[in-house]
């Protein structure tokens, strides 16, 4: 039996303490996800939040982080991941 896999999608943060805050702030609202280390990132302290779920739900997700005050990692001018500060 084959069952359908939710997609994963990260959301880029400006440190440790926000990826730690944001899931446990997620978790509570009926999400799953993961606070880890963002080794794609170059610039930036480098973390992120994983949830499962696809971009609808990620947009939804950055929306309560954001309200709660969890600091998101800005977009540089050229689309990529930049860092917190």
């Amino acid at each position: 039996m084959t069952y359908k896999q939710d997609p994963m999608t990260d959301i880029p943060v400006s440190s440790l303490t926000y990826a730690i805050k944001g899931q446990r702030l997620l978790e509570q609202n009926g999400y799953t996800a993961w606070a880890g280390r963002d080794h794609d990132r170059v610039t930036g302290c480098g973390y992120k939040l994983t949830i499962r779920g696809g971009e609808e739900k990620a947009e939804m997700a950055r929306a309560l982080l954001m309200q709660n005050g969890i600091r998101l990692a800005r977009r540089s001018r050229n689309g990529e991941e930049g860092g917190g500060r």
